[in-house]
């Protein structure tokens, strides 16, 4: 028995929707500051005027268009706006009157044919200095092929590089878990709810995807006949097995290299982290030891530190300790004589803080501790409904959460900066969604020789 709740605690499951603006505060736990009342963020207005093209290749522009626009608003990073008034939205770039519309940065390109494609001259326009800022040239495949979508999000992701000096995360998929039935399929979705596929199924429980950091693999628990594994799914490819002992083998994670798996394994009566040579193969160690449940492993972004779940305390909380092992240095809020239940962590590839969920009210809220000074009061960034299994997103900003009871159940995304929220899935339960890299840069897209 203990051995299955062990394993079902990665999967609480929640429910709610969510309102930032309407929130209970009065009964927060002891260390915790609710992060609801964001500070302003300064959003320079951009527009993307259409793009230009042959009559016969317009259709193809304006869904090149409404991707990009749309990538743009789920930056957070921009106010978009589509007032372009007719005579601005063609022709030579006129930026007095952009400018009296409050227009910052203008986004403008042409499409042509391109065997096997097309080619996509995109420009940014500096509005306020009325110059032009950045302006490429990119091939982009046939929109029947399945790398179309993506290679305009690359682009995206771009034009926000070149305005902001910071990375997008168009470019990029969620792995997740989807009950249907009775069985478990391992999914994946373009970051803006898009092109949702199965890569793998399991009639027993099958949850924890985690990237690698090549973007190319898949690691997860799953259960089988014989027991439980962990498995490595090479997309495009074939699958193998990464971790295979006795007891429950679960939460896997890869190390910042590649090189190595964290993971945990119960064996009923207690649960450890270990550490394996995926490369080579060999070299299994445990990380963290001790009574009781020590589970979801998450290294640091220089793979120095590791944070993890344990219940050392009697119930579970999220630490923070060497990756060579030690005593782990309490993350999550505890005081003496108050419960607490806090898991699932996850590191932020700015390697400043460290997201987890865990409970408020009676209800699961995602959290964000700060690695830098144990101790200081955490960040929780939802109050209503029930979120959980937050993953950070490649830009350290935004982090995925799923909500998988009654009434708006799905995947989520949050801005951490402004607090909006957006959905990415709905309408299904929805486990352990994790974030990958970027999967695509521009610059593999780009045309030398042209502008």
């Amino acid at each position: 028995m203990r051995r299955i709740l062990v394993v079902m605690s990665l999967l609480v499951l929640g429910a709610g929707p969510l309102h930032a603006q309407e929130q209970d505060t009065s009964r927060l736990p002891t260390g915790v500051r609710l992060g609801l009342m964001y500070r302003t963020a300064f959003r320079p207005k951009l527009a993307v005027r259409p793009i230009e093209a042959d009559t016969a290749d317009g259709a193809v522009a304006e869904q090149v268009r409404e991707i990009v626009v749309r990538d743009l608003d789920f930056s957070d990073r921009f106010n978009m706006t589509e007032l372009i008034p007719e005579r601005l939205a063609s022709g030579p770039v006129d930026y007095a009157p952009c400018n009296d519309l409050g227009v910052a940065f203008l986004v403008t390109g042409r499409m042509e044919p391109s065997d096997p494609g097309y080619l996509w001259r995109v420009t940014l326009h500096d509005v306020t200095y009325a110059r032009v800022k950045e302006e490429r040239a990119y091939q982009l495949p046939l929109p029947t092929s399945p790398e179309f979508r993506m290679a305009v999000h690359a682009v995206s992701d771009e034009i926000v590089r070149w305005t902001t000096g910071q990375p997008g995360i168009a470019a990029t998929r969620i792995a997740f878990v989807r009950r249907s039935g009775s069985s478990y399929e391992l999914m994946l979705v373009d970051s803006d709810g898009e092109n949702i596929r199965r890569v793998a199924a399991s009639e027993r429980l099958l949850f924890s995807p985690a990237w690698s950091p090549d973007g190319r693999r898949l690691a997860y628990a799953v259960e089988t006949a014989d027991g439980w594994r962990i498995e490595e799914r090479e997309l495009g490819g074939g699958t193998r097995t990464l971790v295979s002992r006795p007891g429950v083998a679960m939460t896997p994670t890869y190390s910042p290299d590649g090189s190595r798996l964290a993971f945990a394994v119960s064996t009923g009566r207690s649960t450890t982290i270990y550490e394996t040579d995926i490369v080579r193969d060999c070299c299994l160690r445990s990380l963290i030891t001790g009574p009781g449940e020590n589970i979801s492993p998450t290294y640091s972004p220089d793979g120095r530190k590791i944070a993890y779940n344990s219940d050392r305390l009697g119930q579970p909380h999220i630490y923070m300790a060497s990756s060579d092992g030690g005593t782990g240095t309490l993350l999550s809020p505890f005081t003496y004589g108050e419960p607490g239940y806090y898991t699932s962590p996850d590191w932020s590839p700015t390697g400043s803080a460290v997201t987890f969920h865990g409970r408020s009210r009676g209800r699961f809220q995602i959290m964000v501790a700060d690695a830098d000074r144990p101790g200081a009061p955490v960040l929780q960034l939802t109050a209503e409904g029930e979120n959980e299994d937050p993953s950070w997103a490649p830009d350290g900003r935004h982090i995925v959460f799923s909500r998988v009871r009654a009434g708006g159940l799905g995947l989520y995304v949050i801005d951490t900066v402004t607090g909006r929220i957006r959905p990415v899935i709905v309408g299904a339960a929805m486990y352990t969604p994790d974030w990958s890299p970027a999967l695509m840069r521009a610059s593999a897209l780009a045309v030398v020789g042209q502008p």
